[in-house]
């Protein structure tokens, strides 16, 4: 079953035109790089309300309706004004870095991977872990550099931490092939915690370059003592 939120699509029409308008003008007000772009798109979905569908002819019906929605538009305009604005105002790593190269052709692509780290003994979210995806014996390389590995989790996070490891090229589409990973957990005063974990994958014709929730992978919580 396939769950869509139409503000998305709309977040980001909004937000690459006004990028584009501004990348017009001679006294530009925004940077404008695909990460500053996705920020602001994140922005705008965080503070206004989503509208869900799950068919094709409801998409169409309520797509209509959004687009004849003046005060929608309006707030979408606002709100990702605002993001850009925001987002500019902050420095972060990654931004005017490439991103992760993506393998052209088929390739194994994997799911979001997602987990939670609890304290043992009062089962409440831990901060100031540190958290290790690897694969093969190293770290595993990440989709592009906007997703952390070591991931470290935060007071903000609420002991969560989340993975989106790059594809893997294939030689063709269609075959099954199982990848094998493990969580490495680690905060001072707590003993390591090494979680094993195996991912069947079925290689696709090319890469996926959004995430989805239907390709979620979500691990047991995750104990430390």
């Amino acid at each position: 079953m396939e769950i869509h939120n139409l503000l998305e699509e709309l977040a980001v029409q909004t937000v690459q035109e006004i990028c584009r308008e501004d990348e017009a003008r001679p006294d530009r007000r925004y940077g404008t790089s695909p990460e500053i772009q996705v920020d602001a798109v994140c922005y705008v979905l965080n503070r206004i309300q989503p509208r869900y569908v799950s068919s094709g002819r409801g998409y169409t019906h309520l797509m209509e309706q959004l687009y004849e929605d003046q005060q929608l538009q309006i707030d979408l305009v606002r709100l990702a004004h605002e993001g850009l604005k925001r987002v500019n105002a902050v420095t972060r790593a990654f931004y005017g870095k490439p991103s992760g190269e993506i393998p052209a052709g088929p390739c194994f692509n994997f799911p979001t991977i997602k987990g939670r780290v609890l304290d043992g003994s009062g089962f409440f979210p831990l901060s100031e872990v540190t958290v290790t995806l690897r694969h093969a014996g190293e770290t595993a390389p990440m989709f592009d550099n906007r997703w952390n590995n070591p991931y470290m989790i935060s007071d903000h996070t609420r002991g969560m931490f989340t993975f989106w490891p790059a594809p893997v090229p294939s030689k063709e589409a269609g075959t099954e092939r199982p990848f094998e990973f493990e969580i490495l957990v680690e905060r001072d005063g707590f003993s390591p915690l090494t979680h094993y974990f195996t991912l069947d994958v079925t290689s696709e014709q090319t890469a996926k370059d959004t995430v989805s929730l239907q390709r979620d992978h979500r691990l047991p919580d995750l104990y430390l003592f």
